[in-house]
């Protein structure tokens, strides 16, 4: 029995420095400050990005307009997209299509900024929870099919555009998520991430 808890009690000392070192990294951890803006304000991008901290568009501004929940098809009408016919998998069973889109008005703006790309990718639509919804690559490639390919874009200097950007909802948040529940939901639009976290609310 002595043999046991020699052995035995090295392992529980290890895991409890294990555990206090994991927390105390995530205590210590800088996070980011975060601000929130509304709908109609003029947002700054700064010296704030994504994940990339070599792809800075300080001179960019984003301005949310306005935004609704409509049902997939027809958006795609509204756009003048016609979405191709639903594929099938190996059972017969329909892949997935998102069920609505949650479509996001904004007028992007750059003053002097000659090398930063807007990364459409990162900007997401989040709730207070777990949803997470990103701009559908091939509403985007029709809307836009100047921009086609890369999932971003860069303005000239001095210029502006509005965009329609179309955020859609991932299959594995679908059912969890259906159109009824989202048009409840708070969303914001998620501009940067470090070191300022910058919000934009819809509602």
């Amino acid at each position: 029995m002595k043999k046991k808890i020699a052995v035995f009690s090295p392992i529980v000392l290890f895991l409890i420095v294990w555990a206090f070192a994991v927390w105390n990294i995530n205590a210590t951890a800088e996070k980011p400050i975060v601000e929130t803006y509304s709908m109609q304000d003029t947002v700054a991008y700064g010296e704030n990005y994504f994940r990339r901290s070599d792809n800075i568009i300080d001179g960019y501004t984003v301005t949310v307009l306005s935004a609704e929940i409509v049902p997939y098809e027809e958006y795609a009408q509204k756009q003048g997209i016609t979405p191709p016919e639903r594929m099938t998998d190996e059972t017969g069973n329909f892949l997935y299509r998102p069920e609505y889109v949650y479509d996001v008005e904004v007028r992007f703006s750059n003053t002097d900024n000659e090398e930063g790309t807007v990364d459409m990718f990162d900007t997401l639509l989040v709730n207070d929870d777990a949803l997470m919804l990103r701009v559908d690559a091939d509403l985007w490639d029709c809307m836009y099919p100047q921009l086609a390919g890369p999932y971003s874009f860069r303005l000239r200097p001095n210029t502006e555009m509005v965009f329609r950007l179309p955020f859609v909802v991932e299959a594995v948040y679908s059912e969890r998520y259906p159109m009824e529940r989202v048009q409840k939901e708070k969303m914001s639009l998620v501009i940067s991430q470090y070191p300022v976290k910058k919000v934009i609310e819809l509602k």
